[in-house]
């Protein structure tokens, strides 16, 4: 059960919504082309359509001298673009819920964690994916609907 496998868990998931886009499991950035830069966020139809994941916190507690309970915490920032004439804020809103359900259904990210319903941990007391945020941003120049979501997987550790 390591970061590395939790990691790569939300990003099959996700991948796997209809629809979702580019799902990237890590904070792209640019040094060089913005032009490539922003290829990498688009959908085959053109469109900013993408999904990054990436750790936001993990706090730990100790239930023996040897073992320990970890909760990674990920943000997962969702972005569309907009076109009002396509309502496209409606298919964004669908595709948020529709992760929810992939996630809800998978509640231990196929084995990677013991649980998306952490014991402590900013999102204690919650279960599954979190949709903190939803609004209008510009991305790259294109106005694109916006969204953070929020997950935490916990899972249980022996030091070595």
């Amino acid at each position: 059960m390591s970061l590395t496998a939790i990691r790569e868990q939300i990003k099959t998931i996700l991948s796997g919504v209809s629809g979702i886009g580019v799902v990237h499991n890590y904070q792209r950035v640019t040094t060089g082309d913005w032009g490539k830069f922003l290829n990498q966020f688009q959908d085959p139809d053109g469109r900013i359509n993408t999904w990054i994941i990436t750790r936001t916190a993990t706090p730990e507690r100790w239930l023996t001298n040897r073992k320990y309970i970890r909760v990674y915490e990920f943000l997962i920032r969702g972005q569309y673009g907009l076109e009002d004439n396509e309502a496209t804020e409606l298919r964004f809103q669908d595709l948020i819920e529709h992760a929810c359900d992939a996630f809800r259904n998978k509640s231990t990210l196929n084995g990677a964690c013991e649980t998306i319903a952490p014991e402590f941990g900013s999102l204690s007391g919650l279960a599954g994916l979190q949709v903190k945020l939803v609004e209008d941003r510009r991305f790259g120049g294109v106005l694109c609907h916006y969204c953070e979501l929020k997950l935490g997987a916990q899972v249980t550790e022996t030091r070595s």
